[in-house]
């Protein structure tokens, strides 16, 4: 029993509430022995008011467990035992954090955002390239100023996206490069499939409240958009938490998390630069097609040769175990995730690097009538 309470002789019924401040704890047993931080917590929920006994006893045993959370945390991380249970809470502590995460970058970048004209001048360049097209294939009607305020809206969470798939595969690089002890390395390794399943269930989460609840949430985030994200998801989601479980030491597993979050992160981040950049200037011109042709030889062997290989890799060593759920799931989805790999991360990125490749001469400015596009700008509209 952490409380008691003195017993007291039956008091006359009083009409007039007795005051919260006048209940008295008397306070034993484990009490005693809390840390002062946890002491100090718990004096100022008493002195606040908050005197109800079922209260107290629920803080005495929640205000513990959440203090010790992060050395759990860091446990469950290393623990080549750790339990379904134990890794469910790992992914919802990831979850919280992430979504921590782009809740910061959204309030701190937006307002900075809003007051930049070449953000706005970039996005409207994207849109007369390639934005007609992709309103196109998702069967919205945005109109050029429609498309810049929604890109603009989220281009912090597109900061956000890189950044969290850069650091999953960088928590993979101590198990693919051989540094260090390999348990601590696979255990890192598992943490980047952990964070990116995290991640997803954020995302989920995101794309339904979006939908749901704003009243231009289908607007900004169409069915065929959806369609794709949750291909995106499906491997993580459905395979994840299983593949860490059963095969955490697997390097085929680390390395397919490397490949696949390095990838994006590496593509994403090169994508949003060439955004900015002015094709009818030589110098950014350039930049463009080395910083495009770098980005598809990425995309080409990580997201294509390597992909393929690993994916293969994976299918037999289910074969060989016999492993039949995990075969036919994973089939699945090996397919699913390879039709998203060529479609939408490798060809777009060969058709830019063919239409402005060594066969496009010089650059073209525009004319003073803002309705003639460039050569360039027909070029990269057609790609």
């Amino acid at each position: 029993n952490y409380l008691s309470f003195p017993r007291t002789k039956q008091k006359p019924v009083s009409t007039e509430p007795e005051p919260l401040t006048t209940a008295r704890f008397e306070f034993k047993g484990r009490f005693k022995q809390q840390t002062n931080l946890e002491a100090n917590l718990l004096e100022i929920i008493k002195n606040i008011g908050v005197t109800e006994a079922i209260t107290m006893k629920a803080a005495s045993e929640i205000l513990p467990t959440l203090l010790s959370l992060p050395t759990t945390l860091h446990e469950t991380i290393f623990n080549p035992h750790a339990t379904s249970h134990e890794l469910l809470v790992l992914i919802s502590a990831l979850s919280l954090f992430w979504t921590l995460i782009f809740q910061i970058l959204h309030k701190t970048l937006t307002p900075y955002i809003q007051r930049q004209s070449w953000l706005k001048e970039a996005m409207g360049r994207e849109y007369d390239r390639v934005g007609v097209l992709m309103c196109r294939a998702l069967s919205v009607n945005w109109t050029r100023d429609r498309y810049i305020e929604i890109m603009v809206r989220d281009w912090p969470k597109m900061q956000g996206i890189y950044l969290q798939h850069f650091v999953g595969g960088a928590l993979c690089l101590p198990a693919v490069l051989g540094w260090g002890d390999e348990g601590r390395a696979a255990s890192l390794a598992c943490l980047g499939v952990l964070s990116e399943m995290a991640w997803e269930l954020s995302d989920m989460a995101d794309i339904f409240i979006t939908r749901s609840m704003t009243s231009d949430g289908k607007e900004r985030l169409p069915n065929k958009m959806v369609a794709i994200w949750m291909i995106h998801h499906s491997m993580t989601l459905s395979l994840g938490l299983p593949l860490v479980l059963k095969y955490r030491t697997l390097p085929e597993l680390h390395w397919m998390t490397f490949n696949l979050q390095w990838a994006a992160a590496i593509a994403i981040g090169m994508n949003e630069y060439t955004k900015v950049l002015d094709l009818n200037k030589s110098k950014e011109f350039w930049t463009f097609r080395i910083l495009n042709g770098v980005a598809f030889v990425i995309m080409a062997w990580m997201r294509g040769v390597h992909w393929l290989y690993l994916s293969g890799r994976l299918l037999s060593i289910w074969y060989r175990d016999e492993e039949w759920t995990f075969m036919l799931i994973g089939s699945v989805v090996c397919i699913l995730i390879t039709g998203f790999n060529f479609v939408l991360c490798i060809m777009p990125f060969y058709k830019k690097m063919v239409k402005f490749g060594p066969s496009q001469k010089g650059v073209i400015h525009n004319d003073q009538n803002h309705e003639d596009d460039n050569t360039l700008d027909d070029a990269y509209n057609r790609s």
